[in-house]
């Protein structure tokens, strides 16, 4: 699998149990991608971004985008995690999906600073 703009996969939390949906939202940038992981919808949620069942094939129950979980990683490490099985290929998010994800990373005040910054950095790279 080579990763690109807009593949979900469904990865594995750090302890093995719980798998989240999580969108690459930007191209690879030296190898580098910014991810954001949707979640389920709960009382404490971030409510920035907001999704339904039919959002994506894998959304089956209100959902959030969490972006105090957004972070950099690396392509590489996706197909390893995709490789070694702690990671799962998954239908890629629709232009809107992607699109009301992206933009909803800059505008959270819950995403960490360094990351909107990359993010940033990769997009303006990209343009």
């Amino acid at each position: 699998m080579m990763i690109i703009c807009g593949n979900t996969v469904l990865i594995e939390d750090e302890d093995g149990y719980d798998c989240h949906l999580c969108i690459v939202i930007t191209p690879p940038n030296f190898g580098e991608v910014v991810i954001v992981s949707v979640t389920t919808e709960r009382s404490r949620s971030e409510m920035m971004v907001r999704l339904k069942p039919g959002d994506h094939p894998f959304i089956d129950r209100p959902s959030v985008i969490s972006y105090a979980y957004s972070r950099v990683t690396t392509a590489e490490e996706i197909e390893a995690a995709v490789k070694n099985g702690t990671a799962k290929p998954r239908a890629n998010a629709s232009e809107k999906l992607l699109k009301r994800a992206q933009d909803g990373l800059l505008e959270s005040d819950r995403t960490p600073n360094w990351v909107k910054q990359r993010y940033r950095d990769i997009i303006e790279d990209a343009g």
